[in-house]
């Protein structure tokens, strides 16, 4: 069985930069429209000093130059935390260096003379990992079904992207962010609220980290049409964590096919409410 291992050495530094076309085009398709991505007097208020880019948008050349780094094999793992916010037109840099049977990554700025003094906007890892399948705890739920056309459309918006479990992924991040993010905003103002004793505004919700975890065999094998028709999504409720005027937790969107785990999807969100919490 060939193991995961470096196709050539670690992928040179890949300067990257996002603008507003960029943005929109990611926002048209994810229907994530959150202002901090366009509206700068918003985006001040939640405290930030430019329009950001989405983190999805910006990780999607990351994953691509991953997956070219590192040979799949059985199950893999593109694991990144999100540290700070990138801003529009910002020039940033991908870098990589072997680190067991794959890779850790980082995003940073361009700026300053050192690595070290440079803003980091994300790390990473990617490479082999175990079957997740012992993290579902109890009966996965069936879920949604994933429309073939969301696809299709993921395709046809971005013809560059190869790798099927890029554009699975990025599928079920946006349907997760058009129909359920209302689910965790919910749990999160009823936690806030419990803990508050008051009347919690959100603020702003943010990603803080991204975890995709995939079967390779699957995404390199042959599909009909009948085959990705059988993928489901689900959606299993997060524990939730508070910190001062915050409330955190880590989302699990598992993914099926014909009742079998293909992909885990795990989304860490932050949301951050206008209100005081009492000691």
């Amino acid at each position: 069985m060939q193991t995961a291992q470096h196709l050539a050495a670690a992928p040179t530094p890949l300067n990257l930069s996002f603008d507003m076309p960029a943005v929109e085009q990611w926002a048209q398709f994810s229907s994530d429209r959150n202002p901090i991505h366009f509206d700068l007097a918003h985006a001040r208020a939640a405290g930030l000093d430019a329009l950001i880019v989405h983190g999805m948008l910006a990780m999607m050349p990351m994953k691509e130059a991953a997956a070219q780094a590192v040979a799949p094999d059985g199950w893999m793992k593109f694991r990144t935390l999100l540290r700070n916010p990138i801003a529009h037109d910002r020039d940033v840099v991908f870098t990589t260096k072997p680190a067991g049977g794959g890779i850790a990554f980082r995003l940073h700025g361009m700026d300053g003379k050192a690595a070290a003094g440079k803003l980091e906007h994300f790390r990473g890892t990617y490479g082999r990992a175990g079957d997740p399948s012992g993290q579902l705890q109890g009966d996965t739920p069936r879920g949604k079904p994933l429309e073939r056309a969301h696809l299709d459309r993921f395709f046809a918006t971005y013809p560059h992207v190869r790798e099927r479990w890029i554009a699975l992924d990025a599928v079920v991040f946006s349907e997760f962010m058009r129909s359920r993010l209302h689910v965790l905003e919910r749990l999160a103002h009823a936690h806030m609220l419990r803990l508050s004793g008051g009347a919690p505004a959100s603020r702003v919700v943010v990603q803080s980290s991204h975890t995709v975890t995939f079967d390779a065999a699957f995404f390199d094998a042959p599909h009909d049409a009948d085959q990705w028709n059988q993928l489901h999504h689900a959606l299993l409720t997060p524990e939730l964590l508070a910190s001062g005027n915050q409330v955190g937790g880590v989302v699990a969107l598992p993914v099926l096919c014909a009742g079998r785990l293909v992909m885990l999807v795990e989304v860490g969100l932050v949301a951050r409410f206008d209100t005081d919490i009492p000691n």
